[in-house]
């Protein structure tokens, strides 16, 4: 309950930031763009099983398939988006991840420069973590999140998301010791 107090104050303060780092772009317009091509930076730690901090690097891209804002779904947007993964994993020794995630996302223009959105997908990864607690080599990634992106120009945004993933073999070898992470993202997104 206490991690939830701190997710929900996180969300708090990038509502606050949201109205005047709305006003610098407010030129920006779902309407023009495409797709859109971004990195995030996230935070991760386990909450079950062992200590793991997680560092990451979240390269993306997205094609909408329907722009935010349109009538055709009451003004939602969905895309398609792949993302990339690559960590660096604080456990009893320093230790890596690498993988990629299809996912889709669904987001609600807030505002002509805001966009509210829930994502979810499932990926691959490689994993060499130093825990006899945590699954290692290859993995699945089933997840979800959900955030705000806030224009600065034209055609940048700044991201603020939440993530919860589960990392598993799904039963493919006897030992699956399978965790879960809560990640805390920040990044740039270019829209074209």
């Amino acid at each position: 309950m206490r991690n939830l107090g701190k997710w929900g104050l996180v969300c708090l303060l990038a509502g606050a930031l949201a109205g005047p780092l709305a006003a610098l772009g407010a030129e920006f317009d779902y309407a023009n763009f495409n797709q859109e091509v971004g990195l995030r930076f996230a935070y991760g730690k386990t909450y079950s099983k062992a200590d793991v901090r997680l560092y990451s690097l979240l390269p993306r891209w997205g094609l909408f398939l329907i722009r935010p804002g349109q009538t055709t779904l009451g003004g939602l947007g969905l895309a398609f988006v792949v993302e990339g993964i690559v960590s660096v994993a604080s456990a009893e020794e320093t230790g890596f991840e690498i993988g990629f995630t299809p996912m889709f996302q669904l987001s609600y223009p807030l505002t002509k420069g805001v966009l509210l959105f829930l994502e979810g997908g499932a990926g691959i990864i490689s994993e060499s973590i130093n825990s006899p607690a945590l699954a290692h080599a290859f993995n699945f990634t089933p997840q979800v999140g959900a955030g705000v992106d806030i224009a600065l120009a034209p055609r940048w945004g700044l991201t603020f998301a939440y993530r919860f993933r589960h990392s598993s073999n799904a039963g493919l070898y006897n030992e699956n010791p399978a965790f879960n992470v809560n990640f805390l993202q920040m990044g740039l997104t270019y829209y074209y």
